[in-house]
Parts: structure tokens; sequence; C-alpha cells
């Protein structure tokens, strides 16, 4: 039998224990947790090019310094490192988008790998175009 007070159960309730890292072992929520953590490297490759306007205000010398510290290979490599975590992220994203947005003409629905084909080439006509 429970025994009870005026204030509530004197039970306490069932908090089962969970590792930090539970993510871990189920791949789906893996891949999800890597996905968020590449926008970390998008974030930081931002703050860089927000630094680089912030140099080209400051004038010639300025820029001179800004443009020494991204030919830097740390710097080199950080930007090869947030270009791959740029691509797993739309890769990702792109995969996701036909099941959150379905496209229909009447009865006919789009199929998703044409969907999926088609953000991929409009991903590489605007760089392009941006190039």
């Amino acid at each position: 039998m429970n025994k009870e007070s005026s204030t509530g159960s004197y039970r306490k309730p069932y908090q089962p224990r969970q590792s930090r890292w539970w993510w871990t072992k189920n791949p789906f929520f893996l891949r999800y947790m890597i996905r968020e953590g590449t926008s970390v490297f998008v974030l930081i490759y931002s703050l860089l090019l927000i630094l680089g306007l912030y140099q080209l205000k400051q004038g010639e010398a300025g820029w001179q310094q800004w443009l020494s510290l991204i030919n830097h290979p740390a710097v080199i490599v950080f930007n090869l490192v947030a270009l791959a975590a740029s691509l797993y992220h739309a890769a990702t994203w792109f995969k996701l988008a036909p099941k959150i947005m379905v496209v229909r003409l009447g009865d006919w629905k789009l199929p998703e790998p044409a969907m999926v084909i088609g953000q991929w080439i409009g991903l590489l006509l605007t760089s392009a175009i941006l190039l």
C-alpha cells in the first residue's frame, strides 16, 4: 500500500538514469546530432566573413590583415571542413524536404528523387552564377 500525507506521496517518482551519450547508440539520432553540429561550422564561417567586412571598413591595412588571416593554412583547412559540413547539411536537408513539402498537381505527385535532384541543380546553378 502506498502511504500518503497531506503533501502527497512518500514515494519518489521513478527517474531512469540516462547517459549523456545516449544518442550515439541509435544511428538515426547520431546522424541528427551530426547534422545539427554542422551549424557550428557555418556560424564560425559567417563570423569570419563578417570580420572581413569590418576589416574592409577599417581601410587598406585592415583588409590586408584579414587577407593574411584567411590565407593561413589552419584557416584554409577550417574552410574545407566548413564546406564539407555545409554540403552534408544541404544533402540531409534536401533529402528531408520532399517529406515535409509534397508537390501535387491535381492527382499527380512530384516524385521525391526529382525534387532532391532539382534542389541540387538549383544549388549548383546559384553557386555558378555567384562565382
